[in-house]
């Protein structure tokens, strides 16, 4: 996956030279947001950014992450509003986000900039980790008998309180099922990626798999308002862990 980012490289190359001292983040910032998809290049943001007013630029982007918090380009943006006012581990915990929500060329940045660390909630993984957990996962034996759902196979895999069957009737309870997708007769199963933080906290939630007609806005609905899991566990301790969870759609 490409990094989506609402800022150009003519947007990025502009917030370099505003009498900023040059950090060595040019080249790659400036190589990843050469290959980006510009999906809003009259957003606000890149204005305040340009312009260099980086702390108004993070507020930003703040406000957008309260609105939607799977936009991956405010985290990026914000990122690099926060690196510009020497915050970097601030900075690097935006990075780490969007790695977080899927978008693998990420790696580089958080391998060059931020130690080759990752930091999510309370847990901080090496390069090792995150790049084991957010490459492709072929499927074998191991993994489908360990955890068939589950990004980084652990000893005591993460748990939905009470079980599935619980986290089964919860779905079942607070799933409403959008009108157009009645209206279109919808059906099918959404893919929700999410990560259980070693708090058991359900973070960052995208959609990895969907079928459109408000579906998949109510598949992630649902699973920001889940309470807290019980944690995956390693030799006895609490671990980050990375799940898909499906969201059946089905018109009876």
């Amino acid at each position: 996956m490409k990094l989506i980012s609402t800022i150009t490289l003519l947007a990025v190359n502009c917030l370099y030279s505003q009498g900023q001292t040059k950090v060595n983040t040019d080249s790659l910032i400036n190589s990843l947001t050469s290959q980006s998809i510009v999906t809003n290049p009259n957003d606000m943001g890149v204005t305040l950014l340009k312009s260099a007013n980086y702390s108004e630029a993070t507020n930003f982007y703040s406000a957008e992450i309260n609105k939607d918090a799977g936009n991956a380009s405010a985290y990026f943006n914000r990122g690099i509003s926060q690196w510009q006012t020497n915050e970097p581990a601030k900075a690097c915990q935006d990075w780490s986000a969007v790695l977080a929500l899927g978008d693998t060329a990420t790696f580089k940045l958080l391998d060059a900039n931020c130690h080759g660390l990752m930091v999510i909630d309370e847990d901080t993984l090496s390069k090792k980790q995150y790049r084991q957990m957010f490459a492709p996962v072929k499927t074998d034996s191991k993994t489908a008998s360990a955890g068939a759902n589950a990004f980084m196979v652990v000893e005591q895999m993460p748990e939905f309180k009470d079980g599935d069957l619980a986290m089964l009737k919860f779905i079942n309870h607070n799933l409403k099922y959008p009108k157009t997708a009645l209206e279109n007769k919808t059906e099918g199963t959404v893919i929700i990626n999410i990560i259980i933080s070693s708090k058991g906290n359900v973070m960052f939630p995208y959609v990895k798999k969907g079928i459109g007609n408000g579906c998949d806005e109510e598949a992630l609905r649902v699973i920001r308002s889940m309470p807290a899991w019980n944690p995956g566990k390693q030799g006895g301790k609490p671990v980050l862990v990375r799940y898909n969870i499906p969201i059946k759609f089905a018109i009876k």
